[in-house]
């Protein structure tokens, strides 16, 4: 059962203090899998909380799956989700989500450790990962709106991480995707799209064994590449 707790300083939002609280509650295991929450005015007692915080605490917590709410029932620690590990990076990347820059780094940092992964592997379908490279030069034309674009881009990154095979590097991965997606303009200028595809082709290479892998070079030439892209978007479109 959560822990009662003292009643919250103002320091950042309010609502981001209570998230971080079930967060805690999960590590430590007071709260698990499965688990019913108290009803909402005993936790606007427990925490020392008012309504308004905590519905909107508990709508980031409803919208990446670690609450659920049962209409008749209450609400409750989803079963799918692992509260160990595994979570409170997911929490980190959410709450954090406007530190874009930040953001940009972690997600290259983390595109290496998957070519990591795979250049370990005894084997992976990198037939598979051609030909979603291959399709992309074909599709990826001028024509098509930025948001398509994006859609098609990503299509390569999210083939690159199920090729994996790791359910941590896949949870992960799908969470920074989806929160680096709006941030992903820069197909307003069509040139970006050659940048795209050479960035994949770079990706590509390194996986087919036919660019050396060097991780340190590799990282510090795809953040540049990316926040020069996601510095262009916010010069030019905002």
């Amino acid at each position: 059962m959560i822990e009662k707790v003292e009643p919250l300083q103002k320091k950042g939002t309010m609502s981001t203090r209570i998230v971080n609280i079930i967060k805690e509650n999960l590590i430590k295991g007071h709260l698990k899998a499965g688990d019913k929450l108290p009803k909402e005015s005993e936790l606007m007692d427990i925490l020392g909380v008012s309504r308004t915080p905590l519905r909107e605490a508990i709508k980031v917590l409803e919208s990446i799956g670690i609450v659920e709410i049962r209409r008749g029932e209450g609400m409750f620690i989803t079963k799918e989700n692992s509260p160990g590990g595994l979570n409170p990076l997911i929490f980190s990347l959410i709450l954090h989500r406007e530190n874009i820059h930040s953001l940009i780094e972690f997600r290259q940092q983390f595109e290496v450790l998957m070519i990591s992964i795979l250049k370990t592997k005894a084997s992976f379908n990198i037939a598979k990962i051609e030909s979603v490279y291959n399709s992309q030069i074909n599709r990826m034309e001028k024509k098509l709106t930025p948001e398509e674009l994006v859609e098609i881009d990503l299509e390569f990154h999210y083939t690159v991480m199920e090729e994996t095979e790791n359910p941590f590097v896949i949870e992960i991965g799908k969470t920074i995707y989806e929160i680096i997606k709006p941030h992903m303009i820069h197909f307003k200028d069509k040139k970006n799209i050659e940048r795209t595809l050479k960035t994949h082709k770079l990706y590509l290479d390194v996986l087919k064994g036919e660019k050396e892998f060097q991780p340190n070079e590799t990282a510090r030439n795809l953040i540049k590449n990316n926040e020069e892209m996601i510095d262009f978007s916010i010069k030019n479109y905002r």
